[in-house]
């Protein structure tokens, strides 16, 4: 089973963040809790750790804009 990652929350007013960049690549190994990307709201930048370790699947490129919740990686 695949286990998702989503868009976190940036803060309370915040409803979407943009990724700036992959910082490991698609179809990559990942180890749990391994940096995976860099995003941004408009007024803080943090990195998404994996949830889990296996196979990173990126489902959203980096310059998108994604609301928060919605799945930007799984990983299998």
């Amino acid at each position: 089973m695949a286990t998702q990652v989503i868009m976190p929350r940036m803060g309370s007013t915040v409803v979407d963040g943009m990724i700036k960049k992959w910082l490991i690549q698609d179809e990559s190994p990942v180890s749990q809790y391994q940096a995976l990307a860099e995003v941004s709201s408009e007024k803080v930048t943090i990195e998404i750790p994996a949830p889990a370790a296996g196979i990173l699947h990126i489902l959203k490129p980096a310059g998108a804009r994604v609301p928060v919740g919605e799945p930007i990686a799984t990983i299998q």
